[in-house]
């Protein structure tokens, strides 16, 4: 543009490089209404908070069921925390090791069936430790069934970390400027938040109601078995919504520059001669008036 070629001039001619800065305004915070307006005013938006509330209602409705059973299984604090430990560190190494290969898996997956591991895998998981609950001690040990959630929590970790994250914070990438800072702020806000607390309630009521005069977490497992095949068959909604966002982000036809920044830069190399030229004769002109 003429807007560019007389900056390059100015450039030549003085040696000095302009730096513009742009200073951006302090990020706000979203409250709960604005957070909600904001989701549904994207489809892309609403998805990715359905999937973020219904990770964390998932790890809610399994993990406070598994540690129930850790207690059963490991009643004093120095076995629980010894049990928590091993835990911990099964997680960091696993996690460790799949992040190593997590961007091969998206190259050759894709972002779509990518997406898909943690529920299909966490799902899969569940059921079979909500099976091991319901069929009770007589049918399965305890000590396996505690080994199947222990799994079934550390795909949960693990799969977030190396696998959820990277997704959803890929799943911004074709959203404009605006969407993609109030975007994020509105998914966290009622995303994981709202699907922790959805959990926690689930979980109060279903004792309430079916806990027996015991008030056991462990007689819910059925309908907390329930309410989470529900949340997988959300979340893997939710996913083919935004796996469609990307596919039609790959069809569109890529524009090609090439031929545009050809002519810039012949413009470029004119402007230069010219300027060489000028300096030239203005040379010549000075040696002839010395003369």
């Amino acid at each position: 543009t003429e807007q560019s070629l007389s900056t390059i001039r100015g450039i030549q001619r003085t040696g000095k490089v302009e730096i513009t800065m742009k200073f951006e305004k302090p990020k706000q915070k979203l409250t709960l209404k604005q957070s909600a307006k904001e989701l549904m005013a994207s489809r892309e938006l609403k998805a990715m908070a359905t999937m973020v509330f219904c990770y964390n209602v998932c790890v809610e409705l399994t993990e406070v069921l598994w540690k129930a059973i850790l207690r059963k299984r490991y009643p004093t604090k120095s076995s629980y925390m010894a049990y928590m430990a091993r835990f911990s560190q099964t997680v960091g190494v696993v996690a460790f090791l799949l992040q190593l290969v997590a961007s091969e898996i998206i190259n050759v997956f894709g972002w779509r069936w990518t997406a898909m591991i943690p529920p299909v895998t966490m799902g899969v998981l569940a059921v079979a430790f909500f099976a091991a609950i319901i069929a009770g001690e007589d049918q399965i040990p305890l000590a396996q069934a505690l080994l199947i959630g222990t799994v079934q929590n550390v795909a949960n970790k693990v799969t977030k970390y190396s696998l959820f994250d990277p997704c959803k914070e890929m799943a911004y990438i074709p959203l404009g400027p605006e969407a993609k800072v109030k975007g994020k702020a509105a998914v966290d806000v009622l995303g994981a938040r709202l699907g922790r607390s959805m959990g926690s309630a689930t979980q109060q009521l279903l004792v309430f109601l079916v806990g027996g005069a015991s008030g056991s977490i462990l007689n819910c497992a059925p309908y907390l078995g329930a309410c989470y095949v529900g949340a997988i068959g959300f979340w893997s909604n939710a996913v083919s919504v935004l796996g469609r966002l990307f596919d039609k982000t790959d069809d569109t036809p890529k524009v090609d520059n090439t031929h545009k920044l050809e002519k810039i830069g012949e413009a470029i190399t004119i402007i230069k001669s010219i300027e060489d030229a000028k300096r030239e004769k203005k040379k010549k002109n000075a040696k002839t008036d010395g003369k």
